[in-house]
């Protein structure tokens, strides 16, 4: 059929453009903060702030988290307390180090505090007048706490891997769910597995305190480990900025709208103290977000557990910080009310060459030890993914939830109400049938979905319908030797046939240009993913088709848009039939089919196990994905798609 005879059915103009692309969210994206209208909505959402931060550190499924060998030096003394090197095979490629202070001759369990160190210039070693991490381990470990500082990922002594992921290393660990975040949260829930195994430590007290970063480190750890009683993080919560660092933002954790107000939401009724400033994003904490968080726990009849410490200063953790916070943890974790401040010691802080492992500055992470610690923690994380076990639907139905999970986004996946133009007003006839131009949307989404509809001159069934995921423009499966044959394939069979436009492709590639997407935003975090946006748009077509009395609906998708197809097909059980020529897990590598996460359901070779049912059928896989559907049965042919109808 001639391509001049097809009409185009939806216009070039920005205001037809799929509203998603248009806004971009990003840590300083000024959001609510949202407090629940009872304490039964409260614990449901906390819920779901904890299963967020879980799976977007890779902790879904969760990887063995067993700890290796742990080291700890004798110490150095430092006028009445001992510092301690600690290092500790934390996961295969990670290592755990920091330092450990503790008051010589301790004669009963005393109070814990884990101390993330954040941004500081020399990390758990800076010492300066804004943020004296190394003093502030002596000043709590004098008033009889024991206390752990930890590098963070790249800092010090963990120097395996850097801190800022960028390139290879960034791309691959989004897809395999492997990231700065991730593993700084692994590590901070092994300081506390560490701290309270200690003999000197009652593990019913534990607290923890950082301040900038290592306040969100506070937060995240404190959200997923109920071991930590009272959390001090310094100069962070704020609704206008969520924090500008990869260790910060895992991939997908802000797709949802979750935000850092949620977390520290999520510790009530447990006691915080929030110090803020007049000088950095926390400058409304005492007029915005500690009111709102008191609100929360108030709930709980708790909002006296939410105290603020608010001062004209810029970003810090300085002394007089130091100082309020020394006293609320002694009271807290103590029941000792000292009154606002304990004053610190006036001596001199110990070098930093009395907290590094081997007494003098570690070596920079390099791109050799990089590269060989990711491949052992690749490998690690990968394990047991595939594992269907002894129960393969039961492996389907908690890996199709996963992978629901992985795709969600602010924007519901299942749409409820869809709306369908018509466009243009006429239908054209095609070689055995009638074509139909459909745009489909979700009510105040601002998604729009070209399809054509394209009906059989004879129908042998007004019940079913094939999807087809269009790789390339709909004008072209009319003018097009193999288009056209797919579509007198179907005529032929007399089946109805839905072609479908997704994000990026056809008339909607043009869209891409006008996309608001900036990586340096740490977008994985904030942005909304052209693939989920893909697979959105069939379940969007799928939900219209239901509702337009089709009780059978196949899936079925070719080259780029196979994964998407696969992907809807394992959140909707319906069958797909897919023509996987040529597709491997390189796929992932086209920007409309980056997906972060995907490899904690096994990527390509996850997606297709997903899809095994009855139905469903894999059109020319690779030799290794064909041994893999042949041992589960699954329907394999050589052709093509044009065979399948």
């Amino acid at each position: 059929m001639s391509e001049t005879v097809v009409p185009k059915i939806i216009s070039d103009g920005i205001e037809w453009t799929d509203r998603r692309l248009l806004t971009a969210n990003h840590f300083e994206f000024a959001g609510i903060a949202y407090v629940p209208s009872c304490a039964e909505e409260h614990q449901a959402r906390s819920h779901m702030v904890r299963e967020r931060l879980l799976l977007c550190a890779g902790l879904k499924p969760m990887p063995d988290l067993s700890m290796g060998k742990v080291t700890v030096s004798e110490g150095k003394s430092y006028q009445d307390i001992l510092i301690k090197g600690v290092s500790i095979e934390s996961l295969p490629g990670l290592k755990l180090t920091g330092s450990l202070f503790v008051q010589k001759n301790i004669t009963a369990p005393q109070p814990g505090i884990i101390c993330p160190h954040g941004h500081w210039l020399h990390g758990r070693v800076h010492q300066d007048e804004r943020g004296g991490v190394i003093k502030r381990c002596c000043e709590l470990a004098r008033l009889g706490f024991v206390v752990f500082a930890y590098d963070m990922i790249g800092c010090n002594d963990c120097n395996d891997l850097p801190h800022n992921w960028e390139g290879e290393l960034r791309f691959k660990g989004d897809l395999a769910g492997i990231s700065p975040f991730g593993l700084q949260t692994v590590n901070s829930r092994h300081a506390v597995d560490f701290l309270t195994s200690l003999p000197e430590v009652d593990p019913a007290r534990i607290g923890c305190t950082g301040a900038s970063g290592g306040a969100s480190q506070s937060w995240f750890i404190s959200a997923l480990d109920d071991r930590i009683k009272a959390v001090a993080p310094v100069c962070m919560l704020s609704a206008h900025f969520m924090g500008g660092c990869g260790c910060e933002e895992g991939p997908l954790l802000r797709t949802t709208g979750l935000t850092s107000f949620d977390i520290v939401s999520a510790l009530a009724p447990r006691p915080v103290l929030l110090p803020s400033v007049t000088g950095d994003w926390t400058n409304l904490n005492p007029d915005y977000e500690i009111p709102k968080l008191k609100e929360v726990y108030n709930l709980y009849n708790a909002a006296h557990l939410v105290e603020n410490f608010h001062c004209t200063a810029t970003h810090n953790y300085n002394q007089n910080t130091r100082e309020h916070v020394y006293a609320w943890l002694v009271k807290q974790l103590k029941g000792i009310d000292c009154g606002m401040v304990i004053a610190e010691d006036p001596e001199v802080s110990p070098a930093p060459e009395m907290l590094w492992l081997e007494g003098k500055a570690p070596a920079e992470p390099d791109e050799k030890s990089a590269a060989e610690a990711y491949e052992k923690l690749a490998a690690h994380y990968a394990c047991g993914v595939l594992d269907t076990g002894s129960d393969f639907i039961k492996w389907q139905r908690e890996r199709a939830l996963l992978l629901r999970e992985i795709l969600s986004s602010s924007a519901e996946m299942a749409a409820k109400d869809v709306v369908e133009r018509v466009s243009p007003p006429t239908p054209w006839k095609v070689p055995g049938g009638l074509a139909a131009g459909r745009l489909v949307s979700r009510r105040m989404a601002g998604d729009v979905v070209p399809t054509v509809h394209i009906t059989p001159d004879k129908e042998i069934d007004g019940q079913s319908v094939v999807l087809l995921a269009a790789d390339r423009s709909y004008m072209e499966y009319f003018a097009d030797a193999d288009g056209a044959e797919l579509i007198a394939a179907a005529m032929k069979k007399r089946r109805n046939l839905r072609l479908s436009e997704l994000t990026g492709s056809g008339c909607r590639a043009g869209d891409l240009k006008r996309a608001i997407r900036n990586s340096a935003r740490l977008g994985s975090a904030f942005n909304e993913p052209y693939f989920t946006m893909r697979v959105n748009d069939l379940l969007t077509v799928g939900t219209l088709l239901k509702e337009r009395g089709f009780t059978a609906v196949q899936l079925m998708g070719e080259k780029s848009a196979a994964l998407a197809v696969l992907a809807a097909g394992a959140l909707t059980g319906m069958p797909v039939t897919v023509d996987l020529a040529d597709i491997d897990d390189e796929v992932w590598r086209d920007e409309l089919n980056y997906q972060p996460l995907i490899g904690r359901i096994g990527g390509l070779a996850g997606l297709l196990l997903l899809n095994i049912r009855p139905g469903s059928c894999f059109c020319r896989p690779q030799s290794k994905y064909a041994m893999l559907l042949k041992k589960y049965g699954a329907e394999i042919s050589r052709s093509g798609l044009k065979s399948q109808f």
